[in-house]
This record gives structure tokens, C-alpha cells and sequence, in this order.
């Protein structure tokens, strides 16, 4: 009956698995830097924040921004922030808020990092192909943006 229904080919199961599969990859090139893709990606997004002019991101601007579960968003900040590599401060206008800001240790961890994301992205696109790689992106997005609340 499952398969009558077309539960297997549900667009979340293909989903999750190619989402596991791409962050296993990403993670296993990261592990000499110490990084996982989320905390990659938390760090460059902090990075041209700041190269922008805006220092302090707001928690729920980081969440916006990865998409992080609200349980997974803290952990990882949580991490960075013992090793130094992101402050947290009370916000200067709602002491009930954080921001969050990328330390010189934290942009010389991204900086060494970048390689390393690199070898991933290369591997991904030669893979399943330039072409596949570049609609697949342009997909998620487009999925991304349509399917936001």
C-alpha cells in the first residue's frame, strides 16, 4: 500500500537522503579544521556580515540565514564560542537578545577552512556534473524561497 501511495518517492525522503549524503561529505572534508558544514557556514555567513558593516548578527538573523532547528542553532554557536571563534553579547538595545560576532581567531579558522570547503565542492560537482551541480543549486534555492513561511 506504501508504495501504491507513493510515499517512497515523497520529495522529503529524497530530500533528507541527498541533504545526509551532501553533509556527510562537506563534514568529512571539514574534520581538519575542526569545523562541520554548519559551523562553516555560521562563521562565513558572521565573516561577510562584517565585511558588510553590520559586526553583530542577531540570533534570529542566523537562523533565518542557515535555517538551523532551533536546537541545533545553539549548540553550534555554543561550540564556537568555546574555542574562541565567535563572541555572544547582550544586545545594546534589548538586553533580552544576543548578538553574535566573529572573533580574529574565529576569521583565521575560516580563512583555513575555505580549502577544505573547496575540495567538497569540487567533489560534489564532479560527481554529478557541472550542469546537474549548478540546477540542483538553483533548485534548492528556488525551493527554498518558494516554500518559506
Amino acid at each position: 500500500m506504501a508504495d501504491e501511495a507513493g510515499i517512497w518517492d515523497s520529495i522529503a525522503w529524497d530530500a533528507r537522503r541527498a541533504t545526509r549524503e551532501l553533509t556527510r561529505i562537506y563534514d568529512q572534508a571539514l574534520i581538519p579544521v575542526e569545523l562541520n558544514i554548519n559551523q562553516f557556514g555560521l562563521l562565513a555567513y558572521l565573516y561577510w556580515a562584517k565585511l558588510d558593516g553590520r559586526p553583530s548578527q542577531s540570533i534570529e538573523a542566523l537562523a533565518e540565514f542557515t535555517g538551523l532547528a532551533s536546537s541545533t542553532l545553539p549548540r553550534e554557536l555554543k561550540s564556537l564560542g568555546a574555542r574562541g571563534w565567535i563572541t555572544s553579547v547582550a544586545d545594546a538595545g534589548d538586553r533580552h537578545k544576543r548578538v553574535v560576532s566573529i572573533t580574529p581567531r574565529g576569521c583565521t579558522r575560516l580563512r583555513k577552512a575555505i580549502p577544505f570547503w573547496r575540495r567538497a565542492q569540487t567533489q560534489i560537482r564532479d560527481t554529478l556534473g557541472v550542469d546537474n551541480a549548478v540546477a540542483l543549486n538553483s533548485m534548492l534555492d528556488l525551493a527554498s524561497m518558494k516554500l518559506k513561511k
